[in-house]
């Protein structure tokens, strides 16, 4: 969700840059249900536009999303 978030802003966190579309504004609280219990998530925000984790489909339980995340890291180490 970082990179998504600095990709999105133009700059990291903290960052200067000249390409920065938007400043960060904090993090939202999310739950992500999945068949095993719900998972607190930390969502970045933005002053300007939104941002939603392409990781996440809204409204949905994110069963597989999960996997592919834990299949990803595994693959990269």
């Amino acid at each position: 969700m970082e990179l998504e978030v600095k990709e999105k802003a133009g700059a990291g966190l903290h960052e200067r840059s000249q390409d920065r579309v938007t400043y960060r504004n904090g993090y939202r609280e999310r739950p992500w249900d999945t068949r095993v219990g719900t998972v607190s998530l930390d969502i970045p925000r933005l002053r300007e536009g939104s941002y939603f984790p392409s990781l996440l489909e809204p409204r949905r339980r994110a069963e597989q999303a999960l996997l592919s995340v834990i299949q990803e890291a595994y693959v990269l180490g």
